[in-house]
């Protein structure tokens, strides 16, 4: 009559997707999610999709029902980070774009070293622009100096 928790963890998995189970930290993802809409005045509800790419940070409690996943993106040179819950009926369809071999069980580190690219990049794009400026400057000058004679 009553199922143990361990037999409905078992029915949850095979109702799931099984590409879920393939998805390591690393690879670059892009999810489908349904998301669930309820207006201020709580009369309508709706849904809507979101999709989500990003590269997988990390995957917590592996194959237990809980299991989760960080996934990383930037988005408007902005880091944005989610986690999902792996088992869950939101997901709608799951492509894994890119895998590469990390050697790492948790990417964290990833945090970081884009911040620094980031920084160095915006450096060089003042450069750029630093540049652009004197030149400018420059054409001004000899143009003006030719006005005058």
């Amino acid at each position: 009559m009553t199922k143990s928790i361990f037999a409905i963890n078992e029915e949850i998995k095979k109702n799931s997707k099984t590409v879920l189970d393939a998805i390591k930290v690393g690879d670059t993802v892009k999810i489908v999610l349904k998301l669930r809409e309820t207006n201020p005045d709580k009369k309508s509800k709706g849904s809507k999709t979101q999709t989500i790419q990003g590269l997988v940070l990390a995957r917590k409690h592996n194959k237990e029902l809980g299991a989760s996943l960080t996934i990383r993106s930037i988005v408007d040179s902005i880091g944005v980070e989610w986690v999902i819950p792996l088992y869950t009926s939101d997901i709608i369809k799951v492509d894994i774009i890119k895998s590469s071999k990390v050697r790492r069980a948790k990417l964290y580190y990833i945090r970081r070293k884009s911040i620094k690219e980031t920084k160095a990049k915006l450096r060089k794009e003042t450069k750029k622009v630093m540049e652009e400026a004197e030149k400018e400057e420059e054409i001004e000058e000899v143009k003006e100096t030719e006005n005058k004679e």
